[in-house]
């Protein structure tokens, strides 16, 4: 049994409470049915919070998947303990949508959302959307793909088709990354952000108290918090970067880190 009450006696912003609630519920269902259970699409946001509250919990096992591993909108699945989760497990279908590009007008990403949202479907049920040159791909839960499928007739003014593929037909092309090494005085954010960014540490620290940098899709606004391996820093107007390495040094004592960079 999960002591609801207790998890979330500390939780003091009601989305953030009503969250954790129905994630665990899906926790507790496992537990109780020694079965399976998966929550709604989880933004990356609020994903570092669920999984502190879920990585503390005894006699079950989780897993996170959105689809594919470049999705940054994710499931969690719960199992007890003596079972382990597949990716294959997750109720997860991709919505492929045709356009005629003469016609589409640079449709976008919230173009794509409007259309899904606009039949009544809760945010929560949407996981990515990955828009190439020749279609769309809106990842879903598997029990409204056939809706979707069946009653998605435009996305603005353009007329689409639409059919239900497994995710695991979804070819997504390669990332378009470069990976590169820097060496800082330490691992405080204003410090790296400047090195991996190639800005001054003083530009770099304005963005952070300007509250344009993000870590783990998290608004950071402390230039002196420590970044750690598996981070991803986001900062407005200048792009992603993911950390690989750090901690490492050189014989001058400075912090060696590698991180991608999407380019």
């Amino acid at each position: 049994m999960i002591d609801k009450q207790a998890i979330l006696r500390n939780i003091r912003q009601p989305d953030e409470r009503l969250l954790l609630a129905k994630v665990l519920d899906q926790a507790d269902f496992s537990l109780k049915h020694h079965s399976n259970a998966f929550t709604d699409f989880i933004s990356p946001s609020q994903m570092s919070l669920v999984l502190e509250v879920v990585g503390h919990m005894k006699d079950i096992n989780h897993c996170v998947f959105g689809g594919n591993d470049e999705c940054e909108r994710r499931i969690i699945g719960f199992c007890p303990d003596y079972y382990e989760i597949e990716k294959s497990d997750f109720p997860i279908k991709a919505l492929k949508i045709k356009i005629n590009t003469k016609f589409s007008n640079g449709l976008t990403h919230r173009d794509f959302l409007g259309a899904v949202l606009g039949l009544g479907i809760d945010r929560g049920k949407i996981g990515d959307i990955f828009i190439f040159e020749d279609c769309t791909y809106v990842f879903s839960l598997s029990d409204i793909s056939e809706y979707l499928a069946l009653n998605l007739e435009r996305v603005g003014k353009t007329a689409v088709k639409t059919e239900t593929v497994d995710v695991c037909d979804v070819q997504m092309p390669e990332k378009n990354v470069v990976e590169k090494r820097v060496t800082v005085s330490s691992l405080r954010l204003d410090a790296v952000v400047g090195a991996v960014f190639n800005m001054s540490r003083g530009k770099s620290a304005a963005l952070i108290e300007s509250e344009k940098v993000f870590v783990n899709w998290n608004e950071e606004v402390s230039v002196s918090k420590l970044v750690k391996e598996g981070d991803m820093l986001s900062v407005r107007g200048f792009g992603r970067s993911k950390i690989i390495e750090a901690g490492s040094r050189t014989k001058k004592d400075k912090v060696v880190v590698l991180f991608e960079k999407y380019v």
